[in-house]
């Protein structure tokens, strides 16, 4: 089977920044980066991908801002030796030719959605007919609100305790982790809200309610179409909060339609792509990135001069 392997850029450098000590490398701040790519081997090692994607945010605003002037308006700034090492992680993807998106007025997520629906969509000629050029996608992620994408062809990849544990997520682990379907997520958030994002949500519901619902009418719309089912003091709160949360279900819907054009076969990761990461650990001198590519025999290319005469890091 034919599987491609999504990154959420700067969700996983964001993790990889708070799991990973100060690092320098050329008096630059370093530590976020080569967490990121220490994940991207973890990933490549364990789901053995035949192409892989990389998909970032913009900077500025995008159409959740316009839609909620409160989006993400509580969220603490990043800090400043994470911020720095952003730009590098948008410059490497392009020095090791990994294909990357990035769209302004669009967040990561919303490409993330519409590279795997476009690729699972994607056919190649063969002798016999037609065939599919992918079969699965695995998105390596730590944003709860990419669960909503999740079906019997697309699975989350997700580290769960810094970047050394990893779990992957199918509609049983979602199911289990929120207590709703993938198909519900979006009306979860709807209903509860989210702090991190800032969705308003129905005031004065939280979880237990909130799936309780869902689990009796199974979405927002029934919801609200049975109102007179509801016992009044919850019936009270959704009628206070209904501008709010069918707001909060748009802002926590992703975009899955983006005039995104893309070559699946130029994603592919291959021996190449090995060689390209090489030189790129010996740019920064990630010595120990370049022997677990040894050791864990991913590539068949020859590394011994690039890792001789470096000084070890980790």
């Amino acid at each position: 089977m034919s599987k491609l392997v999504i990154v959420d850029g700067h969700a996983i450098i964001h993790r990889a920044y708070h799991s990973i000590p100060p690092l320098t490398s050329n008096g630059r701040q370093v530590n976020a980066l080569y967490g990121f790519y220490s994940m991207i081997l973890t990933a490549i090692n364990t789901l053995n991908p035949e192409y892989l994607i990389v998909c970032l945010d913009s900077p500025g605003p995008n159409f959740r801002n316009h839609e909620f002037l409160g989006y993400r308006a509580k969220r603490k700034p990043a800090d400043h030796d994470l911020i720095s090492q952003l730009p590098l992680l948008k410059s490497t993807l392009e020095e090791a030719k990994i294909t990357n998106f990035s769209m302004g007025g669009f967040e990561a997520d919303d490409l993330i959605a519409t590279v795997a629906l476009k690729a699972l969509r994607k056919f190649k000629k063969t002798k016999s007919g037609q065939k599919k050029l992918v079969d699965e996608v695995v998105i390596i992620t730590g944003d709860k609100d990419l669960m909503q994408l999740v079906n019997p062809k697309i699975s989350l990849f997700v580290p769960v305790r810094g970047l050394s544990e990893t779990k992957i997520f199918n509609i049983k682990d979602v199911q289990e982790k929120l207590g709703v379907l993938p198909s519900q997520v979006i009306d979860l958030k709807a209903l509860m809200g989210d702090m991190s994002d800032n969705y308003p949500g129905v005031a004065g519901i939280g979880p237990k309610v909130a799936i309780d619902l869902l689990s009796e009418y199974q979405n927002l719309e029934n919801i609200y179409k049975n109102l007179g089912k509801i016992k009044p003091s919850i019936r009270e709160k959704l009628e206070k909060s209904k501008e709010n949360a069918y707001l909060s279900q748009k802002l926590a819907t992703l975009v899955s339609n983006i005039p995104l054009e893309f070559k699946i076969s130029s994603s592919k990761f291959n021996n190449d792509s090995f060689s390209n990461l090489i030189s790129l650990f010996k740019t920064f001198n990630f010595k120990s990135l370049i022997q677990r590519i040894e050791k864990q025999n991913l590539s068949g290319v020859k590394i011994n001069k690039l890792i001789s005469n470096q000084t070890s890091l980790f």
